[in-house]
Parts: C-alpha cells; structure tokens; sequence
C-alpha cells in the first residue's frame, strides 16, 4: 500500500493537472481588441491563425463598422488547448473571407497558408483530394455528416385517414368474410326454411330462418353488427333459432367486437395528428423530383464533392449546380433565403446547419426550416498547415482532448438549441390535442360519396318507375 506522503504526492499532482485542464477548456471566447493570445510560455514561437467562419466551429461577431468584437466557437477551445499542449503563442488573423479556395470573388484562406502569411488554417476544413494535395491535415476535431436543410412542413389533409388504421389486406379480408357471412347466413336460413315445409311442425316453427331466408335481410344484419348498430338486427339470434344460425351470428359479433375495437384505438392517432409531409426524407429523394434543388456555400466542401464527383447521386447534384450557377451562395443566409421560398435543400455538416436553424428561431421567433431525416457521406475536418509541417504534435494533442472528452463538451456549449424545430410532432405530443377538420376529412369524403351514390340511386329508381309506368300505359293503350 502506498503511504500518506505518496498519496498526497498523487492527489497534489492530480488537482495540479485539473487545474492545468479548466484554466483553458473554460475559456470560449477571444475579444476582437486582442487577437494575440496562448496559454504557451514559448515567447519565440508566434504561430499565425486565420479562421473560417462556419458556426458552431468557429463564430465572428462583427458590429455595424464591420470591426471584429468577439471571436466564439469550437475552434476558440481548440486553438487554446493546442497553444498549451504544443507550447506557442498565436496572432489570429481578421478577415473577411469565406471560402477555403480561390474563387471569382478573390484568394481563399489557403492562400494565407501557401504564401507564407499564416502557418495555421483552422475551422471545419475537410480533407478533400485537392486539398490534400497542397496542404497537411491533422487528425480533425470535427467528425460528421451532411445533412439537408429543407423548409418546414405544414399540415395537410388527410383524407385517406379513415383507411390507414388497417392495412389493405385486412380490408380485402374483411370484405370476403362479410360476404361469406352473409351467403352462410342466407343460405342456412333459406335451407331451414325449405327443410321445415313439409315437417309436422311447420305451423309452429314457420318463422325459423325467417329472419335470414332474404338475402337483403342477412346484408343489413351483417352491416349492422360491424357499425356497431345491433338494433337493425334485432331477433336475429332469438331463443326460437336454431343453433346453427345462433352461432354464426354470434362468431361474427366477437369478429366484430375486436376488429372495430382495433380501428377505433388506432383511428384516433391518425385523426388528431397532424400529417406532415416533409419535401425530402434523403438526398435520394431529390432525383425524384426535378423541381428541387439544392443550395451549396460556393467553395465550400459539398460544392467540392458534388462538382468533382464523376458518377451516382453526387454526380446529379453536381450537374444541377453546374447548370445554374446561382445555386451557389457567397454566405449561408442566402442559401437559407433560398430554402424558406421552397423547393430546395441546403447542405451542409449536420450541426453547423442544426445551429443555424436555431439561430434563425431565435432571430424570427418561429421555425421556417428543418432537417431532412437521413444524413450522408460522413468526413472529418478540422486544421490545416504547410504541407512541409509535422502534423504528429496537432494530432496527439486532438487525440488528447477527444480522449478527455473536451470536443463534446465545446460543441455542447457552442450549440444553439434548433430541437423545436427539428422533431415538429414533439409540441403535438407535449399537448392535448383537438380533433381537426383534416384530420376527420377522410370521413366527410366518405359520407359526401355515400351521399351522392344514394341520390343518384334514389333518381335511378324514379326513372325506371316512369319507364315501367309508361310502358304500361303501352300495353293498356294497345
């Protein structure tokens, strides 16, 4: 067993490191009136920085003079932990850039690395081939997937919500078992009947199978029972019946007890739930529809992959940006403008955008976006350097903070709350909920049909009334 000095050694040595660990996992912000900073005790070593403005990863707070005020997100923490695990200073850079690339508007911030004006490019940079080939990455602190921002859905009406509690099977076996029920019933009655004509009890049982030896009589009783209206069958399981009939009447109310028990209970879920159609569920689904499209950042890596991909849905997405070239974005509120008019998709790392739609709930109040329910293609990215740079010191010291758990942790504080917006059904499941004119529309389409067919059929029987009175005054003026 270890003696008390020795723990205490231990304890010291750990309090010594927690506190090596908060005095810089705490800090989240830089303010604008000193970008020079680092935790680094290496005076000598000044490492330039510039930054791609890309939230939760890296945020710029600018004010009406567009001068920077605070510098906030994931990559804040990042650059501070690595200042201390790699003992240097740094200098961040302030720009006005938006794309890692050179592009039409001007140089990117790769420049900044490949001139020899900075030594760090730090933001969600992923490792595309064409990047890869000029620059060094680092194990990345980011690890996502893209996911597709499409406008908010609305309810719609249903009107096929009084045949979705079952599925189409059961109602073709709920037609063929009413029917034989009814022909059971029908033909049992009738054969009652004739067997009793020439019994010597007839005068006295001549009303078994009465009820039933009429087909239109065995229909309305069937009917009957399944709507739960069991006094247009009265008599129909009399003490007077045979045994025969007594049973099969009674098989098809417990048939009928459980089958409307079971649409009941589940008819209720569709009728005060809101149906909302979302406008994509995948990026698959785009293919299906040519009117819509996506939106991309321009320069930015899924404008990237989709114009350099040669083949499948990637390819698809590329020919629609290539075909109109407004489709890219210089800032991301123009692809979301884009979005809240309808019929395209914005894309981008799933929660960068889950922060933007909680930014833009928090900004209008009330959620116009949401996210399409599968994401795809998973990457990684983080910070760039010289391709002449060793990136093993980066990379252990990342490897550190995931292993700590400090990355969750920072996306965590960095992250704007967007879950209103992204589970719709939530707020009708927290609430009770009326039922809706959509939700009940199926049933009035069902009565308005069942309405018209009955005038049509009630003027169809006036017409062949007149015709059979006209034709007799034929015959009797003949």
């Amino acid at each position: 067993m270890s003696s008390p000095p020795l723990k205490s050694a231990i304890i010291l040595l750990m309090l010594t490191r927690i506190y090596d660990c908060t005095t810089y996992v705490d800090d989240f912000e830089i303010q604008g009136n000193n970008l020079r900073g680092g935790y680094g005790t290496d005076n000598k070593t000044l490492l330039r920085v510039v930054m791609l403005h890309l939230p939760p990863v890296f945020n710029v707070v600018r004010n009406s003079s567009n001068h920077i005020i605070k510098l906030g997100g994931v990559a804040v923490p990042v650059l501070l932990w690595l200042s201390r695990t790699m003992n240097f200073k740094f200098e961040i850079i302030p720009d006005n850039i938006y794309s890692v690339e050179n592009n039409a508007a001007g140089k990117g911030l790769m420049s900044y690395i490949l001139e020899g004006r900075a030594e760090i490019l730090l933001g969600g940079v992923v490792a595309t081939y064409s990047r890869f080939q000029k620059l060094n990455f680092p194990y990345p602190f980011v690890i996502g997937q893209f996911g597709l921002v499409i406008p908010m859905p609305s309810s719609e009406v249903d009107v096929n919500a009084v045949w979705k509690p079952f599925q189409g099977q059961i109602w073709i076996f709920l037609v063929a078992s009413m029917t034989a029920t009814i022909l059971c019933l029908y033909g049992i009655s009738h054969f009652i009947s004739e067997f009793m004509k020439n019994s010597e009890r007839r005068n006295n049982q001549a009303h078994l199978g009465k009820l039933f030896e009429d087909i239109g009589r065995a229909f309305q009783y069937v009917f009957g029972v399944i709507l739960s209206q069991g006094l247009l069958a009265q008599g129909g399981t009399s003490r007077d019946q045979r045994l025969t009939i007594r049973v099969l009447a009674g098989t098809w109310c417990v048939a009928c007890f459980v089958l409307v028990t079971a649409y009941s209970s589940v008819l209720i879920s569709f009728v005060t739930s809101p149906n909302y159609k979302p406008l994509i569920r995948s990026v698959y689904d785009i293919p299906k529809n040519p009117k819509i499209k996506i939106t991309v950042n321009r320069g930015w890596s899924p404008d990237l992959l989709f114009s350099n991909a040669d083949e499948g849905i990637f390819k698809y997405l590329g020919d629609q940006l290539r075909k109109e070239s407004d489709l890219r974005c210089s800032v991301t509120e123009e692809c979301l403008e884009r979005v809240r008019k309808g019929s395209s998709a914005y894309v981008q790392e799933y929660r960068t955008v889950k922060t933007n739609i909680g930014l833009d709930l928090k900004k209008t109040g009330k959620c116009d976006f949401t996210i399409a329910k599968e994401l795809f293609f998973s990457f990684g990215a983080g910070l760039a350097v010289a391709k002449n740079v060793d990136i093993e010191p980066y990379t252990r010291g990342l490897l550190k903070a995931h292993e700590a758990g400090f990355v969750d942790f920072w996306f965590k504080r960095n992250m704007v709350d967007a879950s209103r917006c992204l589970n719709p059904m939530r707020d009708v499941a927290s609430n009770k909920q009326r039922v809706t004119l959509a939700g009940l529309s199926g049933a009035f389409v069902a009565l308005a049909f069942g309405l018209t067919l009955s005038v049509l059929g009630f003027f169809g029987e006036i017409i062949i009334k007149l015709i059979s009175s006209l034709n007799k005054r034929v015959v009797h003026s003949c």
